[in-house]
Formats: structure tokens, C-alpha cells, sequence
């Protein structure tokens, strides 16, 4: 980073500093900031080493930059207002305004942000050794996560001289499950394989590398509007949380057989508290839906025991579980603390009164990084950059260490 933008960076942090600004240490570092002035602005010291190699990623819209760009999904963010705050103000398919909270870990750690698989060529694909993001808007970890909408239909997508069944519905479109993601990361490992000097040189490589999964939201908003309408007395929510841990169990196994030993798990958030379940409401309020954030509570409690579970039995594993759940919570609670004035609105102009997405090429909010939401479903950068920055450094949020622990480990 140029002197000049540091310069400014610690000037401003001085001021926030001097006026008694609550908020000034979840400050958003800006696009260009380098992995030295990072450290020392997150108060980790920049003489600390991250042997990590690579950061694969795999989830939904929390962490997809644009890999449904590619795929015939009406669930897109390739257009304006979003990434107003990344590079050259363009959108690149992530859904907010500026970076994901994966991009403010590959920056921590000393990667470039792991670019979306479906916009790879085929020379990258047998290259790329930094990482890859595979997340998919609108998909979870359930193979059926979109079946209950109508008018489905299953599409063949060829893709690395492979067939992949992605799910179509007049909901979401097309999108990569769980399932899909992991299938296409076989295919990196294969691709990639050629590369080293043999198994053991790959293996070494893998196990070193960082998996971060962020995904189930998707699965739980289905389970709700399944259990409300149709099917509430035969199948306790309980249940249906226990079948998406299941399935998420089978697919860790996979990642742990073609190597992975790193993980670092999000929970999911507060969706009671989301905009566009307030402005669900009739008439709308300001006060969170208790039942859906309580099927939040069911599949997060299940997801801990099952990372638990999976660390006692597959050997030489470490899981890490982010509680995106609580930093929701304590950024509620509490926003002037983290520098929020709004808690409650998304900052882009969203159709239907606030429960679609952003509205094409509308200006959005002036004061987007003090907004907990961009869009009425998905974080602002700055809410990004908290969940990041609190996983980093707290064992309390990233249990049952921290992820700078885990990176050093």
C-alpha cells in the first residue's frame, strides 16, 4: 500500500480515537491495504507468520463472488449498487457492497481473494495453487434445498469435461449445492494433482490449506416455510435440523478423504432479525421473529455437536466453529459499539417494500459501512469485516480457538 493511503488510514483512526468514536476499531481497511498494515491495524503484530497456502471456500450467498454470474440464476449480484466499495466501484457477483468476510481472511492470511471456480480457465484450473471459492447464492446443504418450489427442473451443466445436476426452480434458478461444490473441488484436486512432485507433496499442500464454509441458511428458510405450511405436526423442526446435519457430516467425510484438515465453519445468523423478515411482517415492525431465530438456535446447536463429533473421529482434523450467530446478537445489543446507526434497514433500494433485492442501479446509502445490512438479506462489508476481525483474535466467537490459532497451528 502507498505511504500516503497508510498514512491517512492511521491519521483516521486517530481522529475516530481523539472524538471518543466507539467504532473505530471495526474501522473497514481499505481495498488495497497491505497484509503488514492489516496485521498491525487488527493488533495481531506484523511480525506474525501464517504457513497457509491455499483458502478454499464453499457455502451460499455469504461467500459466493460470482460463480452464479455463470449459471442461468435470477439470484445474481452482478449488477449496481453492488460492489459500490470494491474494485473500481464494479460489481463482481459478491452480495454486498464491498468484500465478504472470506476476502478479509485471505488478506489477513496473504492470499489473493479466491477467485469464483466457474470463471476459471482450464490453464487456471490446473495452476491456481492460492485457493478457490466455490459458493453458490441461493443453494444449501441439503441436494433438495429448492424441490419445494414449483415448477422444478433438473439441468446438466458440462463443465472441466464433467456433467453436473444442478437444481432449477422458479425461485433461485440454477445454483451449486453443497454437493456440487464439493464435486467440483474433486475435480481442482485432480487438475492440480500434476502439478506437485507427488501424493505426498499434495497431501502436505491440503492439509495446510484453510476450508471455510459458510452455508445452511437457505436449509433452515425452507424448513420453516415447510413446517408452517404444510407439514408443522408430522415433522418437528428439530428433525429436519438433525437431516441437514446429517448430510453435512458425509460431505465433510469427502473433504477429509480428498485431504482437507483445516476448517473454520460459519453458523448461521440472526435471520429473525434480517430486513426483509421485518418488512415481511404486517404490519412491518422492528421487532425480530423469536420462532425463526429459534430454528436458527436448533440447527446451530447441532452443527457444534457435529464439528465436536468430527474432530474426536477423523484424525489429525481441526474444526472451528464462527458463532456469526452472536456477533449478530452483540452488534444488535449494542451497535454504536462497532459503529453502526443502523440495525434495521438495508442500505440499497430494495423492491416490494424492502423484501426482494436491490433494485437495479439505484444509489444506495451514503452511510453504507454504519449499516449492519446492505441489502435486506446479506451484511454490508463492515458487518463482513466484524465477523472476521472477531473470529481472528477471539476463542469466544471462533471456538474452541481462535482462527489465528488455527492458521498458526
Amino acid at each position: 500500500m502507498r505511504s500516503w493511503t497508510r498514512s491517512f488510514l492511521m491519521f483516521s483512526i486517530f481522529l475516530d480515537l481523539l472524538s471518543g468514536s466507539h467504532g473505530d476499531v471495526f474501522r473497514v481497511p481499505p481495498l488495497d491495504v497491505t497484509q503488514k498494515d492489516l496485521l498491525q491495524l487488527l493488533e495481531l503484530g506484523d511480525d506474525i507468520k501464517f504457513d497457509v497456502p491455499a483458502l478454499y471456500v464453499f457455502g451460499d450467498s455469504t461467500v459466493d463472488s460470482g460463480n452464479n454470474n455463470f449459471l442461468p440464476s435470477i439470484s445474481k449480484a452482478n449488477f449496481p449498487p453492488f460492489g459500490i466499495d470494491f474494485a473500481d466501484g464494479k460489481p463482481t457477483g459478491r452480495f454486498s457492497n464491498g468484500r465478504t468476510e472470506a476476502d478479509f481472511i485471505a488478506q489477513v492470511v496473504g492470499l489473493p481473494f479466491p477467485p469464483p471456480c466457474l470463471g476459471l480457465s482450464k490453464e487456471e484450473h490446473k495452476t491456481l495453487r492460492t485457493g478457490v471459492n466455490y459458493g453458490s447464492s441461493a443453494c444449501g446443504i441439503l441436494p433438495d434445498t429448492g424441490k419445494f418450489f414449483v415448477s422444478n427442473i433438473i439441468k446438466h451443466v458440462h463443465y472441466m469435461n464433467k456433467n453436473y445436476e444442478v437444481l432449477i426452480n422458479n425461485s433461485c434458478g440454477t445454483c451449486l449445492s453443497f454437493d456440487n461444490q464439493i464435486d467440483l473441488f474433486e475435480t481442482t484436486v485432480k487438475n492440480l494433482q500434476p502439478s506437485f512432485d507427488g501424493p505426498e507433496s499434495m497431501a502436505n499442500y491440503l492439509s495446510k490449506s484453510l476450508f471455510f464454509i459458510s452455508i445452511g441458511s437457505a436449509d433452515v428458510s425452507m424448513g420453516y416455510d415447510i413446517l408452517d405450511n404444510i407439514t408443522k405436526q408430522k415433522t418437528p423442526f428439530p428433525n429436519f435440523a438433525q437431516a441437514i446435519s446429517q448430510k453435512f457430516s458425509s460431505k465433510i467425510q469427502k473433504l477429509y478423504d480428498l485431504g482437507a484438515r483445516k476448517y473454520l465453519v460459519n453458523n448461521i445468523g440472526m435471520m429473525g432479525c434480517s430486513p426483509v423478515t421485518l418488512n415481511s411482517k404486517i404490519p412491518m415492525t422492528a421487532t425480530c421473529d423469536d420462532e425463526i431465530n429459534k430454528h436458527a438456535q436448533i440447527h446451530n446447536k447441532l452443527l457444534s455437536d457435529l464439528l465436536q463429533k468430527l474432530q474426536s473421529e477423523l484424525s489429525g482434523s481441526k474444526f472451528i466453529k464462527a458463532d456469526v450467530y452472536k456477533v449478530f446478537s452483540d452488534i444488535f445489543a449494542s451497535p454504536n459499539s462497532y459503529g453502526m446507526t443502523d440495525t434495521r434497514d438495508a442500505c440499497c433500494v430494495a423492491a416490494e417494500h424492502g423484501t426482494r433485492p436491490c433494485i437495479r442501479d439505484l444509489a444506495p446509502c451514503n452511510n453504507r459501512n454504519e449499516h449492519v445490512y446492505f441489502d435486506p438479506f446479506h451484511a454490508s462489508e463492515s458487518t463482513n469485516f466484524i465477523l472476521a476481525k472477531r473470529c481472528l483474535k477471539e476463542s469466544s466467537i471462533c471456538t474452541p480457538i481462535s482462527l489465528v490459532d488455527l492458521l498458526r497451528a
